[in-house]
């Protein structure tokens, strides 16, 4: 059985999801879903939020900040499913990235049998409107916020990202005429039938205050961070990794996930690669421009980031090199262009030498070779900066800088240097 709505007291629907993960297709689930309608004028006429139990573990909860305590007497999704439809049916969705949150409510619809019609094509992106507005426009929702004068208050809570969303929306609204020039896509919206779902009551659960305010110098930068206009899922892309790095914190589940997202998105390994070296050095701009100074956290900080997508210190010393017009000074310490002596390291893969060979440079040179990577561990050498390696995957789970041999040859005193076929790696 289906219904059609014959009259809807409003035209749009703003959403923000918490998940538990970034991949709705792999057993990720929405733990927090937010809904504000908006009349066609911009004005708020319903605010509708809950907690979900996923009746998994939380995923990253320093993201979204919520415990497990806060979802055991929340409803599951099947609860509100019902209502939710009806809140959503003859609407269009808004949302700031609604790919990401669209993709979500489709396949938890779908867990329970049923094929709703959230359309991406027919939703408006804030993110997208934003850059269509005005040329220049950063990417996350704070930075656009900041940029039209909304606050956002809380730390990751859909309600408080849903509010600021449809502010924004409202805000950019006024920039169209009435009607606006999607309103053919309006009436297709209010045309399509959703299906009658059943349900029950429920009690809705809100989320205790953990934390307040987004926090953290890696956050603002993140909110400085351009757009990217190619390839065309770019700023997709990009989206999802400003929410993951926010934090600083990306570990071998979240890389994991990338891969699947940018798989889904269309995009090549060269087109990742590429993204992630523009991400490195916006990130190296952004904390130059703030304040034309980098202490050793931020340093650190930014070079753990490099190595989890992929890059080296010595790429972070280059960025910041650009983008300071040579000014910046790049200091002999772990994470960066050297590594000073005393230093712990690990060799992995296969040279043309012998193991033992390089272990001697290293301990002559003043270095502290080690069998298996630590959290103490300053730096990895590796025969391929791509390695699979057990010790290759522990120094990226860590946040351990991965060293090209041919980078680690250039540390060692003249005496200690290998031939030109020796630095070779097999």
């Amino acid at each position: 059985m289906e219904f059609e709505l014959e009259e809807a007291p409003g035209m749009y629907a703003v959403i923000d999801t918490e998940t538990t993960g970034l991949l709705p297709g792999h057993r990720h689930r929405v733990i927090e879903i937010a809904v504000v309608l908006l009349d066609a004028h911009g004005q708020v006429e319903r605010e509708w939020v809950t907690l979900l139990n996923p009746q998994r573990d939380l995923g990253p909860q320093h993201i979204h900040g919520i415990l497990t305590a806060d979802v055991l007497a929340a409803p599951e999704f099947a609860d509100v499913a019902r209502e939710l439809g009806e809140l959503l049916a003859g609407r269009m969705v808004v949302g700031h990235n609604v790919e990401f949150d669209l993709g979500f409510l489709r396949a938890e619809f779908a867990r329970l049998g049923f094929a709703v019609p959230l359309i991406t094509e027919r939703s408006m992106c804030t993110m997208a409107l934003a850059g269509y507005l005005y040329p220049g426009a950063k990417r996350t929702l704070g930075a656009c916020c900041s940029a039209a004068g909304i606050s956002i208050e809380g730390w990751h809570s859909a309600l408080a990202d849903t509010r600021a969303t449809a502010q924004l929306f409202s805000h950019y609204l006024r920039a169209f005429p009435s009607p606006p020039p999607w309103q053919w896509a309006y009436d297709e919206v209010r045309r399509l039938r959703w299906p009658s779902i059943p349900g029950g009551e429920f009690t809705p659960t809100v989320r205790p205050v953990h934390a307040g305010g987004r926090h953290g110098w890696m956050s603002r930068l993140v909110d400085q961070l351009p757009r990217v206009p190619e390839p065309p899922q770019a700023d997709s892309y990009l989206a999802l990794l400003d929410m993951i790095l926010a934090d600083r914190e990306i570990n071998q589940e979240g890389a994991d996930q990338l891969v699947h997202v940018a798989t889904d998105l269309g995009l090549s390994r060269s087109q990742v690669d590429e993204l992630h070296r523009v991400y490195v050095a916006d990130l190296a701009d952004a904390l130059w421009t703030e304040g034309f100074e980098v202490s050793a956290d931020e340093r650190n900080d930014l070079d753990r980031v490099a190595v989890m997508l992929g890059y080296r210190a010595s790429d972070v010393d280059d960025a910041l090199l650009r983008a300071s017009n040579g000014r910046y000074v790049v200091p002999a310490r772990p994470g960066a262009r050297a590594f000073p002596r005393g230093s712990t390291m690990v060799f992995t893969g296969d040279m043309v030498e012998r193991r033992e060979v390089w272990w001697g440079r290293a301990v002559a040179a003043g270095f502290l070779p080690q069998e298996a990577v630590l959290p103490d561990t300053t730096f990895l050498v590796a025969a391929d900066v791509d390695s699979l390696s057990v010790k290759a995957r522990a120094a990226r789970e860590l946040g351990v800088p991965i060293v090209a041999v041919e980078d680690f040859v250039r540390m060692l005193p003249p005496h200690l240097l290998p031939s030109s076929d020796e630095r070779k790696a097999g």
